[in-house]
C-alpha cells in the first residue's frame, strides 16, 4: 500500500465535510447515547459531521490521507490542547473502514506526529472505546511508552470529560 498525506487546500475542505459525515456516524457507534452531543440519525438520512473550516485558519493543519491515489480518511490538526504547555494537537483523526485496522492510521499518525516535534495531546471521549484503544498503543509504540493518560474535565461546549495522551515527539 502507497499512502500519501497532503496538505488539504481551501477548495479541498468540502471533501474533508463531507468524509466528516461519515466520521460522525463512525463515532456514533460507540458515542451514540452519549449526552454531551445529540447523536440522533437525522430525518434526512445524512449526519452531518463537525465543521471543519476552522481549520484552515491559523495554526491549524488539515490533511487529506490516500492509500494508492484511492481517498482514505482525514486529519486535523491544531494547537488547542487542555492545557498552554501543548504544542500540537490530534483535532479530528479519520480512516474509512475500508482501510482501518490495515496499519494505515498508525502510519498517518507516526508521520504527522515526527512532522511536528513538540509536545502532543491526543484526546478521546470516554464512550469511544475503538479510539482509546487505537491511540493508546499507537501513542504507546511511538513513543516508547514516553506518556501520560489523564482525564480533564473540559468546560465546553458543558462540562464534560475526557481522556488525553501527552507525549513528545522528537
Amino acid at each position: 500500500m502507497n499512502i500519501s498525506i497532503t496538505t488539504a487546500t481551501t477548495q479541498e475542505m468540502p471533501i474533508i465535510q463531507n468524509m466528516a459525515r461519515f466520521y460522525a456516524y463512525d463515532i456514533s457507534k460507540s458515542c451514540g447515547f452519549y449526552e454531551l452531543f445529540d447523536w440522533s440519525f437525522p430525518e434526512n438520512g445524512l449526519y452531518e459531521g463537525p465543521d471543519v473550516s476552522k481549520y484552515w485558519e491559523p495554526n491549524c493543519y488539515p490533511f487529506l490521507i490516500r492509500v494508492d491515489d484511492e481517498l482514505a480518511g482525514f486529519a486535523l490538526i491544531n494547537k488547542v490542547g487542555s492545557i498552554s504547555d501543548i504544542d500540537w494537537n490530534m483535532g479530528e483523526f479519520f480512516i474509512v473502514g475500508k482501510f482501518q485496522g490495515k496499519g494505515v492510521g498508525k502510519q498517518v499518525a507516526f508521520e504527522l506526529f515526527s512532522k511536528f516535534p513538540g509536545q502532543w495531546e491526543v484526546m478521546q471521549m470516554p464512550p469511544n472505546l475503538p479510539a482509546i484503544k487505537f491511540w493508546k498503543k499507537i501513542v504507546a509504540q511511538y513513543s516508547s511508552n514516553q506518556f501520560t493518560e489523564t482525564t480533564v474535565t473540559f468546560q465546553n461546549p458543558e462540562p464534560h470529560e475526557g481522556i488525553v495522551l501527552r507525549f513528545k515527539a522528537p
